[in-house]
């Protein structure tokens, strides 16, 4: 159980409240199993009872309905051929002679399948008896009552012998005699069979319901801690988004407030036009992270949706390329093109321009001076792979995994500019376009961003509405 357990407290870290969650879903679906296992389990016992007492009592009433002839002497009536003879609501039991009053019960246990009947007038008085059970009358309640209401009685389950007794089913029905009721009769057969399998039956019942709880209630369990990993999942990548998007916004927050209080100060109009300058610019950082945070949670919340439409993507790269050359030549680097003519594909041109322009800003600023990028752009099969590469330092082997992460950026490029969310918004682009993206390192130094898409008129999936781009980032 303790490993189960740990299936509910493997949450991450403050989610107490996710994990009562948890116990109570799985208590509940607990709960929900054990009433369905005992309402099963109670119609199964009932049927099987019924049917096992249902036997026993048309076995009773069928002993009940023979025709004894030895009766109408013990009750003084005429019946021979062609006259009346009694007949009960069941009929007379039995062909047997049986035991006279002063043999009593012949010893020995019980037959199980043996049916006794015993005879009686109205005042109660055994007249005739056939069976194991001799003269005795096992349910005297009952033969009174057939005796005045005419009606028949069945069927309890009464005790008879030595030593606490045996259980034995009774059987009572009036004896009519031209339309008169002159006694009764009670037919009894030995219940020790019957109670037995139906206490056999109950503790089966029993045994299964326990054991099928225990699986069912470890299955739910396990089965609950697994649809709450998505969850877990979800609230921290919420947590984690929250937290680092205060702490991207606190430092240029900071810095605006900084440069504002020392620009009140100022009396030297060239410092104070400096430090709007510097705020200025700061606040164009602010608007690009807060767009890319408005974008990558629209996208999360599935608001978002790419438009499609018949993309050039060897036309639009070869224009992204052709726009960054100032910005390449100003840091002394190469940009290098290898664009295969007419590739194209089915998406959102505005995303597909922000894609490219990501990659490509992420490589000249990772570039040191004098180094080469190079956008590489052909055709394999049904997709279109699209590579920047750089001859920067490359990305460290333990980045690699989480380089798409938000806000992740690897030690040596702290200190540089960005938020962090470009290659996150990249992987979304990607994604909403059907395609795949990686990250990996070139044998001669530097770093490789791939990207896949589908060509020609092949749809992928949709996943936001609005039309607006995000910067870079």
């Amino acid at each position: 159980m303790n490993a189960l357990t740990g299936l509910l407290r493997r949450p991450v870290a403050g989610d107490a409240e996710m994990q009562r969650v948890g116990w109570r879903l799985a208590l509940q679906t607990i709960l929900l199993l054990l009433v369905m296992i005992v309402a099963l389990e109670a119609v199964v016992y009932v049927i099987a009872g019924n049917s096992l007492r249902g036997s026993l009592q048309a076995t009773l009433q069928g002993r009940a309905q023979q025709f004894d002839p030895d009766i109408c002497a013990s009750y003084h009536l005429r019946c021979g051929f062609g006259s009346s003879r009694p007949e009960p609501t069941h009929g007379p039991v039995g062909t047997k002679p049986g035991p006279t009053p002063a043999q009593g019960p012949p010893p020995g246990p019980p037959i199980p399948n043996d049916v006794s009947a015993v005879y009686v007038n109205r005042s109660l008085e055994i007249k005739h008896a056939d069976g194991s059970l001799g003269w005795v009358l096992l349910d005297r309640a009952g033969a009174r009552r057939a005796v005045q209401t005419g009606r028949a009685q069945c069927c309890p389950i009464v005790e008879h012998g030595r030593n606490g007794g045996q259980p034995y089913m009774v059987f009572s029905a009036p004896l009519l005699y031209h339309g008169r009721i002159i006694g009764a009769v009670q037919t009894g057969i030995w219940a020790h069979q019957y109670l037995e399998a139906m206490e056999t039956l109950l503790r089966v019942l029993l045994v299964v319901a326990v054991l099928g709880l225990l699986i069912a209630g470890a299955i739910t369990v396990v089965l609950v801690g697994r649809a709450l990993q998505p969850i877990r999942r979800a609230v921290q990548r919420q947590r984690d988004f929250v937290a680092d998007a205060a702490h991207e916004l606190r430092t240029p927050l900071a810095i605006v407030r900084t440069v504002a209080e020392l620009g009140l100060g100022e009396e030297d109009p060239a410092d104070l036009h400096a430090s709007i300058e510097q705020i200025l610019a700061e606040n164009t950082h602010l608007t690009r992270l807060v767009d890319d945070l408005s974008l990558l949670a629209r996208a999360d919340t599935g608001v978002v949706r790419v438009e499609r439409g018949r993309v050039d993507l060897s036309a639009l790269a070869a224009d992204i390329a052709s726009e960054l050359v100032p910005l390449a030549e100003a840091k002394d680097i190469r940009l290098d093109m290898r664009i295969a003519p007419t590739i194209h594909v089915n998406g959102d041109l505005t995303r597909l321009r922000q894609l490219v322009l990501i990659l490509l800003d992420n490589a000249l600023k990772y570039t040191p001076d004098g180094g080469t990028v190079r956008l590489t752009l052909a055709r394999e099969g049904h997709r279109a792979r699209l590579e920047v590469a750089d001859s920067g330092p490359g990305i460290p082997p333990h980045d690699l995994e989480r380089v798409f992460d938000r806000f992740y950026r690897s030690e040596q490029s702290r200190s540089g500019e960005g938020s962090g969310l470009g290659l996150a918004i990249a992987r979304w682009i990607v994604g909403a376009h059907g395609g795949q993206i990686e990250a990996r390192n070139r044998p001669e130094g530097g770093a490789v961003f791939a990207v896949t898409l589908p060509v020609g008129g092949r749809r992928a999936p949709a996943v936001a509405r609005e039309g607006q781009s995000a910067p870079a980032g």
